[in-house]
């Protein structure tokens, strides 16, 4: 969530459709359950949630890789506690639900449905993200407290397809609809949309207990 990036260059061509998953090691593995995303996806679309909370679009916008997606904060750091500075919104916190939670409850049940598979674990931000058709998020990396604390980040596609990837160098993804992926965010990584429609995600941040 708290993104660097110092990059200028062409972005790398997307893989080929027929190279659809990434191979199962890091920085990208993808998971072996799917979930049902159906619900989320119907009660999201138009809800007055999206782009609510604008920080990391609107904060250094030339820097910042995220400036082509809106988002919707789902669980983070408690929103009074921002006075302009994204990064100490990264700083060490206890992360809650957002009202969003409330409004859309398939939200929380898609969040528990997939820690159920995971074990253990301690639940830290939750983020959706909407990347329209021909965006892009830039390369970068995730720092601060929050990246290293809660270091399993898995991501649950709401809406793709073979025509949009995450990509790291040599590694890429392209999830179908409830398919569920970890990846690593401390290495650079970047988003495509190459296709007509939009390219949604879940991301659950979690840090294995015992």
């Amino acid at each position: 969530m708290c993104g660097e990036t110092g990059f200028n260059r062409t972005d790398p061509d997307l893989p080929r459709a027929e190279d659809r998953t990434a191979p199962k090691q890091t920085p990208i593995r993808p998971c072996a359950f799917t979930v049902d995303v159906e619900r989320v996806v119907r009660d999201l679309d138009g809800h007055p949630a999206w782009d609510r909370h604008t920080p990391r679009k609107t904060i250094q916008p030339e820097l910042n890789p995220h400036t082509e997606m809106s988002d919707i904060w789902v669980r983070f750091n408690a929103w009074e506690n921002f006075h302009g500075d994204l990064r100490a919104m990264c700083a060490p916190h206890k992360s809650v639900w957002y009202p969003v939670a409330d409004e859309v409850p398939a939200l929380r049940l898609l969040v528990n449905d997939v820690l159920a598979h995971l074990g253990p674990v301690e639940l830290g931000m939750v983020l959706i993200t909407r990347l329209p058709p021909g965006g892009k998020i830039n390369p970068h990396v995730d720092g601060g407290w929050h990246a290293a604390y809660y270091n399993d980040k898995y991501a649950v596609q709401l809406q793709g397809n073979a025509e949009q990837s995450f990509n790291f160098q040599n590694h890429w993804i392209s999830p179908n609809p409830g398919e569920v992926f970890w990846f690593d965010n401390s290495q650079l990584h970047w988003v495509f949309n190459d296709s007509s429609e939009d390219r949604m995600t879940m991301i659950i941040c979690t840090r294995k207990i015992g």
